[in-house]
């Protein structure tokens, strides 16, 4: 059943997508947050988590996606 609802062209991809995000239990990043109202700003947390402990500035902090923090490792 899944499957057929995941492979059928006529529902929405976004609506598939956020499906397959929620199936797999992956997270929803600032960005997409702050693009549905849920949080201020769309700076990388984790970036500024681990700048603050470093006692770095956290100005200018790159947005939070997907991308990011896959690229981060």
């Amino acid at each position: 059943m899944l499957g057929q609802y995941l492979s059928d062209n006529k529902i929405p991809w976004k609506r598939r997508r956020c499906l397959g995000m929620a199936m797999t239990g992956m997270m929803s990043t600032a960005s997409f947050l702050t693009k549905i109202g849920k949080l201020q700003s769309a700076e990388c947390r984790l970036c500024r988590i681990a700048l603050e402990a470093r006692g770095e500035s956290t100005d200018g902090l790159a947005a939070e996606t997907h991308g990011h923090i896959d690229s981060a490792g």
